[in-house]
């Protein structure tokens, strides 16, 4: 039916106001729906929905004097009750608003209208999505005759705008020489992590040593926040980091580290993210927005785009692959086709998939959301349908952790040689753990599965992701799809928290991911040069633990760290909330600071002299709090959360750490007195005397004292 009709008979909708929106602003929108010819009737329902992946903060009908209060009025002689609801809708629209009409109908000419952010009653008023959408969408649909049978009628449309500046960013390549040029880049951000699209602000840059910078840089509209600077040269051998410094606004970036080194025989590192989703599926903006924003937004050097099989119809998989290959510049950005095969855990859950070339087959995991069944029988209902249907062709599939997760029951090493160990929705040691465990043979990757439209550069905003999206580094001989498929099947890769921290890591002169035989344990050489300092640098043999270094850390004497972590399940609602407190008897504390939280979202709300207080979720990772105190041994440190409560003496910090566990999967709580660190660059050498003979994966994980992760795909090595 053409829009006009569904108008006339249906009714249709409107916003108070479409100028544009600021992310994460706060303030009143009222939407109003217009009732059509056929009316509502007595038993009807209203739904004002808007796409599941949004967080704009939930309304609530029960106090008008809280954030975020709403309210639904009516003409008519009708009555109306409104509710929230998640997952009460078609996906990705599962987030809405339900109105029941009821008492009377509604006639055609009457009006509802929902009020997000009432103020009347002293609310602050309703908190906006934090990420940027080009057209944000309240969607209004009415199941005017009470059958439950929903019509979707013309409904409002907005623009969502970065905010005022509050972060400065500054990335570029990782490995160069001498002979090359290279670039840098510098960025503007929002409190949400949103690029500055209108920042205009100059920028003062210190390069370092970098020839080719200016001195300093004004921002243009034209630039939309972001700066690549390119021809640069690096003068010799050694270290550089540059940093770019905003005064007016109080900005101030330090970028990754660049190494020199006199020549590059072999392969070097690229950064990119490998996975995420567009709104052709359940995401933000569309595709060719997507690998836009990888490229010139997050300055990746690769990316991939994996949307839910089950919504792929075949104009989006023609669009996702357009993009990919019109979008893919070998040398310069590297973008691949694929997508993601969506099935539920029980029959095998999520697993990204990834072609060599320009196309490759859709073996979906089920047609739950496309009308056209035409090519249903192509589908893979099972994981091990997936393996049968893609051999002979050059796949990779990546299991991954998402809402659903992967079923490492099932494993085909043909297609499989990574397993992701993070993204946006948490840490997931365990997963690699269980891979290894069960003896596969796969190396380490991280990701976004960024649904905002900024893959490469993701927050977690305020919703249900809980962590800043991760980054891979793949160590390839080319920046090109072939030459960073061919390092992703040998392994050379790793994966982190979202820093472009570098790492090279052998043993016996064998690139991470190898695997060999060797008559004794092999010395394992990691160096690594950090973008804050390194707090260690663990090597684990299979499961266990067989180095940290160092072996006897440095900690302060006067400053704790006190980080929880870990997550409730493995399954979608693994989200932990620690919103809590500290108090101190006996002392007191001043220099208090957030410890890798992820979002404005989350932090330190409140503290004086005597009390520390928080707001904070972990989806696997850690999130903490870090304090200079004064006090004595008897000084009393009472922590309360909804999940521990403990109270310790600091006598008993200054003696070691102490954990204290809290179930679900790796949660638990880390009492102690702060690392200092070993400063941005560490080299270790191990050898493990004590390997018995078999074949074993060893495996490097670096942590930063600012929380920072790398995981570092194994060695496998067979001992005799």
């Amino acid at each position: 039916m053409e829009q006009d009709a569904i108008k006339a008979y249906y009714g249709w909708a409107e916003i108070d106001s479409v100028d544009p929106v600021v992310a994460g602003s706060t303030g009143t929108w009222r939407i109003t729906y217009h009732v059509g010819k056929y009316g509502v009737d007595d038993g009807g329902v209203i739904k004002f929905a808007w796409r599941d992946v949004s967080d704009w903060a939930y309304p609530q009908f029960d106090d008008p004097a809280a954030p975020n209060f709403a309210s639904v009025k009516a003409t008519g002689a009708s009555s109306l009750r409104a509710q929230f609801e998640k997952q009460r809708f078609v996906r990705p629209w599962r987030l809405c608003v339900t109105v029941d009409v009821f008492d009377d109908s509604l006639e055609e000419g009457d009006t509802v209208t929902l009020t997000l952010g009432d103020t009347s009653g002293g609310s602050s008023g309703s908190r906006a999505q934090t990420f940027c959408k080009e057209a944000f969408e309240f969607r209004v649909a009415v199941d005017w005759c009470g059958t439950w049978r929903y019509t979707v009628v013309p409904s409002p449309v907005f623009e969502i705008v970065s905010g005022p500046p509050s972060k400065l960013v500054a990335v570029g390549p990782s490995l160069s020489t001498p002979d090359e040029e290279v670039w840098m880049g510098v960025k503007a951000e929002d409190v949400w992590g949103n690029p500055c699209r209108s920042y205009d602000g100059e920028v003062a840059i210190d390069s370092g040593g970098l020839t080719g910078l200016p001195e300093t840089f004004r921002f243009e509209p034209s630039d939309r926040g972001v700066k690549r600077f390119e021809g640069l040269r690096v003068p010799g051998p050694g270290i550089y980091r540059v940093q770019a410094s905003d005064v007016g606004n109080g900005l101030y970036a330090e970028s990754n580290p660049l190494r020199c080194v006199p020549e590059i025989d072999g392969p070097r590192p690229y950064w990119g993210d490998l996975h995420g989703q567009s709104e052709e599926t359940v995401g933000t903006n569309p595709v060719k927005s997507y690998f836009e924003f990888a490229r010139e937004s997050a300055l990746v050097d690769f990316a991939g785009h994996q949307g839910n099989d089950f919504q792929i119809t075949k104009p989006v998989w023609d669009e996702i692959k357009q993009q990919a290959n019109t979008q893919n510049d070998p040398g310069r950005y590297v973008a691949f086709v694929g997508w993601e095969w969506s099935g539920n855990t029980p029959v095998g859950g999520d697993h990204n998939v990834y072609y060599l070339g320009d196309d490759g087959p859709l073996h979906r995991s089920s047609h739950v959301l496309i009308d056209d069944t035409s090519d249903i029988q192509t589908d893979a209902q099972h994981v091990t349908d997936l393996y049968a249907a893609l051999k002979g062709t050059d796949t990779l599939l990546v299991p991954h952790v998402g809402g659903r997760y992967a079923n490492l029951t099932w494993h085909d090493g043909d297609f499989e040689s990574v397993v992701e160990v993070y993204s946006e929705w948490g840490e997931f040691e365990w997963f690699l753990k269980e891979a290894l465990e069960k003896g596969y043979r796969v190396g380490f990757t991280a990701g976004s599965d960024d649904h905002k439209g900024r893959p490469g550069a993701a927050y977690p905003g305020s919703g249900s992701f809980g962590v800043y999206g991760g980054l891979t580094c793949i160590q390839a001989e080319s920046l090109t799809r072939e030459g960073l498929w061919m390092a992703i099947r040998e392994r050379r890769c790793y994966g982190t928290t979202g820093q472009r921290i570098l790492i090279d890591a052998t043993a016996d002169g064998h690139p991470m991911g190898s695997a060999f035989e060797a008559e004794e344990a092999p010395e394992i050489v990691v160096h690594v040069v950090g973008t804050a300092p390194i707090e260690r640098i663990d090597v684990l043999r299979g499961l266990d633990e067989v180095y940290s270094y160092p072996e006897a850390p440095e900690r302060s004497e006067d400053r704790v760290r006190i980080a929880w972590s870990g997550q409730r399940i493995r399954a979608r609602n693994r989200l932990a909330r620690w919103d809590g407190s500290l108090a101190i008897e006996g002392g007191s504390v001043w220099n208090v600071g957030g410890y890798a939280f992820d979002s404005a979202s989350e932090g330190i709300t409140d503290w004086d002299d005597h009390r520390i207080e928080w707001t904070s979720v972990t989806t696997g990772d850690a999130d903490g709090v870090g304090f200079s105190i004064r006090g004595s041994d008897d000084t009393t440190l009472d922590f309360q959360t909804p999940i521990v409560s403990r109270s310790l003496k600091l006598g008993t910090l200054r003696m070691g750490p102490v954990t204290v566990d809290a179930g679900g999967v790796d949660m638990k709580v880390v009492f102690e007195m702060e690392p200092v660190g070993l400063g941005r660059e560490a080299t270790v050498r191990f050898r493990d005397d004590e390997a018995p003979a078999g074949t074993h994966p060893y495996w490097i994980r670096v942590v930063q004292t600012d929380g920072a992760k790398a995981w570092v795909s194994p060695f496998y090595v067979t001992l005799s």
